[in-house]
């Protein structure tokens, strides 16, 4: 008897639960447009086939040799010129994925066959090291392939870097940061006292990048979202923080409230965009971001491009509408046919 009463007690204090719920969700209909977004969000088809005939495929191409993480995954087209090198930089929060993730097997596919080299980086997680290693591994990957541009068919003189998520914060601290910065990676074939030319970048382009850590903090609460909607959503990193409550904790080795200048200012391409680092004459950057992100604020990309275009740079901004983050649309040949207009603008410019 005592069993059956509970029951619609339980029930009871579920619905009124639900009740409270959907209330506080309808006073923010912001946040209902978000995750609603997420939900609905569609599932593109991806060949995860290897086999590719349109040229030379050089995969886990070693790059350094610090770590078995250090390589490339290198795709050259056939052509009676040298390919134009794009640089892809996967994403995962600095801790997940490779250089065949889900975003970098769509970009390989699309810009191989269009005429690309597409390199796909592999770099050391922050599971296994510390910022800066990746930045450094990235830039010893460029180093490494442009120094032996002529072995395989690339063209060292037109450059392009690409990244996603991580990635777009990887690709940035790449382009927006000095050429000597960031060197402490010795690639295959250089010595303490030789470092290889690093290029000129002729293209930027960052997907959905996380910018600088500090503000990133405050975006979604400026946007407008309920503030444990963030949380929820990324409670996939869980396993792997350890002491720590972020991945970008995990990646800096250090908990928030003992952040100083290194980790405020030298981590982030924000603050380096705005110290106008950068010495590639002509860098053109477009910054593509889903409007219904709810892992890495849509902000993180509206302040890089204010400070591009602040300095004067050549900056493009793409809010998709009704993109979540790392979406299969911003993926489709539509999306990526605008990302090879820009590149192809930049590289001949």
């Amino acid at each position: 008897m005592e069993k059956a009463k509970r029951k619609p007690i339980v029930r009871y204090i579920l619905l009124s639960l639900l009740l409270i719920l959907l209330v506080v969700l309808l006073m923010n209909r912001y946040t209902v447009r978000q995750v609603w977004c997420n939900l609905l969000s569609p599932t593109l088809p991806l060949d995860e086939s290897t086999d590719w005939s349109g040229g030379k495929s050089y995969e886990r191409l070693a790059y350094a040799a610090d770590s078995e993480a250090q390589y490339v995954d290198l795709y050259v087209p056939d052509g009676e010129e040298s390919a134009p090198l794009f640089v892809l930089i996967h994403g995962g929060g600095f801790a997940f994925n490779d250089a065949q993730s889900r975003q970098a097997q769509f970009m390989i596919r699309y810009f191989r066959d269009h005429g690309f080299a597409c390199a796909s980086v592999n770099y050391r997680l922050s599971t296994e090291a510390a910022y800066p290693a990746a930045v450094c591994d990235v830039k010893a990957a460029v180093r490494f392939l442009c120094h032996n541009a002529a072995d395989y068919g690339i063209d060292a003189q037109h450059v392009a870097v690409w990244g996603e998520s991580a990635g777009g914060y990887l690709a940035a601290m790449t382009a927006l940061s000095a050429p000597e910065a960031f060197s402490d990676t010795l690639c295959l074939g250089e010595t303490e006292d030789t470092r290889f030319a690093l290029p000129a970048f002729d293209a930027l382009v960052d997907y959905y990048g996380c910018i600088d850590f500090v503000t990133q903090r405050g975006n979604f609460a400026e946007e407008g979202l309920v503030s444990w909607i963030p949380t929820v959503a990324n409670g996939w990193a869980n396993d792997v923080l350890g002491d720590y409550d972020s991945l970008e904790e995990l990646w800096l080795r250090k908990a928030y409230a003992d952040w100083g200048e290194a980790e405020t200012v030298g981590a982030s391409p924000l603050r380096r965009a705005e110290r106008q680092e950068n010495r590639n004459p002509g860098l053109r950057s477009l910054l593509v971001h889903g409007d219904a992100d709810i892992t890495v604020s849509q902000l993180q990309s509206v302040e890089l491009y204010e400070a591009l275009k602040a300095n004067g740079e050549d900056v493009t901004l793409r809010l998709v509408p009704k993109c979540k983050h790392a979406d299969d649309r911003l993926y489709t040949d539509e999306m990526l046919g605008e990302v090879e207009a820009f590149l192809r603008a930049a590289m001949e410019g």
